[in-house]
């Protein structure tokens, strides 16, 4: 199946297993309806890929290079998307109904910088040193998910979920939060920015 992967061009409704391509190059691919199960993708570049109704599950995608790829309605559960710069891959034209969605993933020290994604969810994640600053994120859900020293700043949030989030630290005065769900015991950090002391 790795030949196949760097011979053929396109992939439809295939799963591939326990792949290894560490600080590869995958090259103009297209992949619609894909499942990648425990596959290590370390520091490999997706050189102009499309990705479409796809999964990876139980992943390494450890500082993936996404540079000019398409991602549309796939999902991350339980991978390692760690340190990616997802404003490097191709969102122009792209449906806004489909946005990522990583369930049980680690994705510290990625960014998400000004990038419109409303709906993105990240349900039960490691999120921290996230830059989000300027991003469309609303309608986002965030549930049970650590966002320890993310960045949240001129960053649209309404109608987003924060229920169970925690250790987020978001500016009111900085943020577009109107119509947001927080939980009402870490909702108390946002007064912080308020200059609002609670005893």
């Amino acid at each position: 199946m790795e030949n196949t992967l760097m011979n053929d061009a396109s992939f439809d409704g295939l799963t591939f297993t326990d792949l290894s391509y560490v600080q590869e190059t995958i090259s103009r691919k297209t992949f619609e309806s894909c499942v990648f199960e425990s596959c290590d993708f370390t520091e490999s570049f997706f050189d102009a890929c499309s990705f479409k109704d796809c999964q990876f599950n139980k992943c390494k995608l450890t500082a993936v290079n996404v540079r000019n790829s398409k991602f549309s309605d796939v999902q991350f559960h339980d991978s390692k998307v760690l340190g990616v710069d997802w404003t490097k891959a191709y969102w122009r034209g792209l449906d806004l109904g489909a946005p990522l969605y990583f369930k049980g993933c680690l994705v510290n020290g990625s960014s998400f910088y000004a990038l419109k994604q409303p709906g993105i969810t990240f349900e039960g994640c490691r999120a921290h040193d996230v830059d989000f600053r300027e991003a469309m994120l609303s309608r986002a859900t965030f549930s049970g998910t650590d966002l320890t020293n993310s960045l949240f700043v001129n960053t649209t949030l309404t109608g987003a979920n924060f229920n169970g989030a925690t250790h987020y630290d978001i500016d009111v005065k900085q943020n577009h939060i109107k119509g947001a769900i927080f939980c009402r015991y870490e909702a108390v950090s946002l007064l912080t920015s308020l200059g609002i002391k609670l005893v």
